[in-house]
């Protein structure tokens, strides 16, 4: 099945930009990032930053994402994919990011795929290292991702040490 990124969310005065992979099928249900419930994006968001996304909607994520500078979007503008795993993504087209935070305050991008990471360094690290943009691979918040990560806290643990707003 064919599949399209979301619109970005982002604005000229994001200093961060977190990237994920591509939506998945509950996402695409529910028409906004990180929509599976057995995703821990949002509680891991929430406890790094003290404001409860969990309970917003998607329009209150969106507005408080930019009121704290953080932009949201994905690696893959559209592939081919059966369900949801990443190690199922075909044919990945990349996003132009260096198009997308032209004329922002972006100096760090975080990436919660290992798939969507690797394919985003294979064709931007000379890029982003040329004008002093660090990007970084965060742990996976998917529920798929629990056999490497059981308990949130484990998980939060490993973002606090890497994620910086």
């Amino acid at each position: 099945m064919q599949v399209k990124c979301f619109k970005p969310i982002v604005d000229k005065e994001c200093k961060v930009l977190i990237l994920g992979s591509v939506p998945s099928v509950i996402s695409r249900k529910v028409n906004f990032y990180y929509g599976n419930p057995s995703n821990r994006f949002w509680k891991i968001l929430s406890a790094i930053l003290g404001t409860d996304f969990t309970k917003m909607t998607n329009e209150e994520k969106t507005a408080e994402l930019l009121k704290r500078h953080i932009a949201l979007y994905d690696v893959f503008s559209s592939c081919e994919i059966k369900g949801s795993l990443d190690s199922d993504i075909k044919n990945g087209i990349i996003n132009d990011i260096p198009s997308l935070i032209c004329g922002t305050n972006i100096k760090t991008i975080y990436i919660t795929s290992k798939k969507a990471f690797d394919s985003f360094v294979k064709r931007y690290k000379k890029h982003f290292e040329s004008i002093g943009v660090s990007v970084i691979n965060l742990p996976s918040t998917s529920g798929a991702n629990r056999s490497r990560f059981k308990t949130d806290d484990a998980l939060l643990n490993e973002w606090q040490k890497l994620f910086t707003v």
